[in-house]
């Protein structure tokens, strides 16, 4: 799925925050839609937006201040009432050891704080569910709570290590690795429950800061489009002069702006292809490690390669993907056991009866779309007499027919709309057996192509 029909790219400037999430919105919900085959188009995106104006007022006076953040701790003080005084000036090696006893201090006891959490007792998720609800707790009763979280997050052992990396914001940029890569076909599901459950709390209302920070399919494509993993070879020594990065580095110069809103990435013109590269690799906790400096004594240029990390993270994708399998065949299952009651439509009045039959319909039951009588040779019209069942499906499939013609202004008004990436299938899902996937042919705007069935699942 291409990005470039939902995004305006000249839209997304710099301190523009509430224009930023206005068009994100408008976006997410464009290709959730698109993704999930659903439509979402009746979100409330209206919810509250005098409170909106003032989030994205209290976020530009927090940005000026964390750029001055030493006189706006101090000005805050005073506006409190304390009083600042201003401390004698210090010899430099006697603050300089201060300083470094402090960090000293610091590091000590934030060993001893995740290994307390590492070695806190395994709770129940009845007992972690009652703890969650506990607003006064012991130090120990903290503890046990925050491994049980990392437990039931990571799925792994909880390590003092892993305790350290969860604080410094490990957990997003795994998460992002995994949907980029061996998770990748699971995400739309994953966006769709969270926006669902939004919509569900907020009776179709949306608080746009919430749900677009919740939307992962906008960065994932991001990085797609980028070819990010491209990086991502071992043994492959890359240097800023090569075409292919100097091509990676015009791409992201082109989708600066959405990389800035979605991803929080600064892309300039000064910036090497590597030094990009280095940037938004940091997202998901990947970097080119340098290898040297290569070529002629007047030409000498820095070259890295990527070297795979020993964190553990592929024991914990596994963990993810067994969990994710798991749940989207519960998900098979529980739709193969559903009866889907469809109401019979009156089509000849002079025929059907007055009141509605009903047709139980399961996955277990064949249908065929012609309908022939077997006593004579031309198919029966409706105004033979036939079945009730017979009748059911006839007026079933006309209502259906009369639904394809609605879809097709529909769709010409959503093409219009969001772009040439919509598209509608033409014809039935066909196995590829030279690239091993199912695919199906889709009218876009711009003609008809070949796509991937993500979704299809051979049984």
């Amino acid at each position: 799925m291409s990005i470039s029909g939902f995004f305006n790219f000249k839209s997304f400037t710099s301190g523009q925050q509430l224009g930023s999430q206005h068009v994100a919105t408008r976006a997410n919900i464009a290709l959730l839609s698109a993704a999930d085959n659903d439509d979402y188009s009746f979100i409330d995106q209206n919810f509250q937006p005098e409170s909106l104006q003032t989030w994205g007022k209290r976020g530009s006076v927090i940005n000026v201040e964390m750029r001055r953040y030493r006189e706006s701790v101090l000005a805050g003080l005073v506006e409190d009432g304390y009083t600042v005084i201003d401390a004698d000036d210090a010899d430099d090696d006697e603050s300089g050891a201060v300083i470094e006893s402090v960090k000293a201090a610091s590091v000590e006891l934030y060993a001893v704080e995740c290994k307390a959490i590492a070695n806190s007792d395994e709770l129940s998720d009845a007992e972690l569910k009652k703890l969650q609800d506990t607003r006064a707790k012991t130090k120990t009763e903290r503890h046990q709570q925050r491994k049980a979280e990392l437990s039931r997050r990571y799925e792994v052992e909880v390590t003092p290590d892993l305790v350290e990396k969860d604080d410094d914001a490990w957990y997003p940029q795994l998460r992002m690795h995994y949907y980029l890569t061996l998770g990748r076909e699971f995400l739309t599901t994953r966006d769709a429950k969270r926006a669902k459950a939004q919509l569900e709390a907020g009776e179709n209302s949306i608080w746009k800061p919430d749900f677009n920070k919740g939307q992962m399919l906008p960065s994932v494509l991001l990085l797609e489009e980028l070819n990010l993993l491209q990086l991502l070879t071992p043994g492959v020594r890359l240097r800023s002069s090569d075409e292919a990065m100097q091509e990676f580095k015009a791409l992201a110069l082109k989708h600066r702006h959405v990389l800035k809103n979605y991803l929080n990435v600064s892309i300039s013109e000064k910036l090497t292809p590597i030094a990009i590269a280095q940037k938004l690799l940091e997202k998901i906790d990947l970097k080119l490690s340098y290898v040297g400096r290569l070529g002629s004594r007047d030409n000498r240029e820095c070259v890295y390669q990527f070297v795979a990390p020993n964190d553990q993270r592929d024991s914990i994708f596994g963990q993810w993907l067994n969990r994710d399998e798991a749940t989207k065949r519960d998900s098979v299952s529980v739709m193969n056991n559903i009866d889907i009651t469809t109401p019979v439509i009156d089509t000849t009045s002079q025929l059907i009866p007055k009141n509605t039959d009903l047709v139980s319909a399961t996955n277990n039951i064949d249908i065929t779309t012609q309908l022939t009588d077997t006593s004579q040779s031309n198919p029966l019209s409706l105004n033979q007499v036939e079945s009730p069942v017979t009748q059911g499906w006839k007026g079933l499939k006309l209502k259906l027919q009369q639904g394809m013609d609605c879809a097709g202004s529909f769709y010409n008004e959503l093409v219009s709309t969001i772009g040439e990436a919509v598209g509608v299938a033409d014809g039935e899902p066909y196995w590829n057996g030279y690239l091993g996937q199912w695919q199906v042919w889709v009218n876009f705007a711009s003609g008809c192509k070949s796509v991937f069935c993500d979704w299809l699942v051979a049984v």
